[in-house]
């Protein structure tokens, strides 16, 4: 494992692979729970789907009072539920960890098909409620910010549901806080960049040969601005962390 600090302040460790990318993960988010915890009598996190929630399976339920932590999505597939039900399968219901919040749809749209968009940005707003008035996030600032925000990066170099081009990255600086994703047979909410740029601490993975592209145009700014979501990601404290395999021949 070795870490480097770019002209940025952005910090970029190498690990031998997944599993040891995984290991440092559950240590980071243990510790920030334990610091936040300490501090303020509460930990916020925000997370993804994906395999980044995944190695969050090591989590031990002794290591932290999680009864004090507050899980958040970047983005969710409404009436679905894929993030909020992988992260009780990953640590949730291991670590008995209660307060996880999942957007609301009105009963009336219970399974998330054929949804209107007034119900996508209904379900957006309440959302936006709730991180604006949720005790367990900092609410000092224009936009909330979450203790920690996790990403994972896609080969397009996508993070949480914030995709290149898109209106939605777009509309980063703008203020907004979700996005209501209005689309045939996939509606969701969505963190903006706002959002994830006043966390104080992120952590974004990208792992494997297929993110190399993203990962090495993400760190050297090689990227027209709409183009790459995951290059604009710049908190408090940002941290990639990438493998062998995904930073090849690249030299920070």
């Amino acid at each position: 494992m070795a870490t480097s600090t770019l002209a940025d302040g952005r910090q970029v460790t190498v690990f031998e692979d997944d599993a040891a990318m995984s290991k440092e993960l559950v240590a980071a988010v243990t510790a920030a729970a334990k610091e936040n915890i300490a501090a303020k009598g509460c930990f916020s996190l925000c997370i993804p789907a994906g395999s980044v929630v995944s190695a969050l399976k090591a989590l031990s339920p002794e290591a932290v009072d999680w009864s004090k932590v507050s899980v958040f999505f970047t983005g969710e597939r409404l009436g679905v539920n894929k993030s909020y039900e992988a992260a009780l399968t990953a640590f949730c219901t291991n670590c008995e960890i209660t307060n996880v919040y999942a957007p609301l749809l009105r009963p009336l749209f219970a399974g998330g098909a054929g949804l209107p968009e007034w119900a996508v940005k209904e379900a957006a707003g309440a959302y936006t409620a709730l991180l604006k008035s949720h005790p367990a996030i900092d609410n000092s600032g224009p936009v909330p910010s979450f203790d920690m925000l996790l990403l994972g990066v896609g080969e397009d170099g996508h993070c949480g549901s914030l995709h290149p081009q898109s209106a939605h990255i777009k509309a980063a600086g703008d203020g907004t806080i979700t996005f209501g994703i209005a689309k045939e047979g996939k509606n969701q909410i969505a963190i903006s960049m706002d959002v994830m740029n006043a966390s104080k601490k992120v952590i974004l993975a990208a792992t494997g040969a297929k993110k190399g592209d993203a990962l090495r145009r993400a760190l050297s700014g090689d990227f027209e601005k709409h183009n790459l979501p995951s290059g604009l990601v710049k908190c408090q404290k940002t941290l990639w962390y990438a493998d062998k395999a995904s930073m090849g021949d690249y030299k920070v």
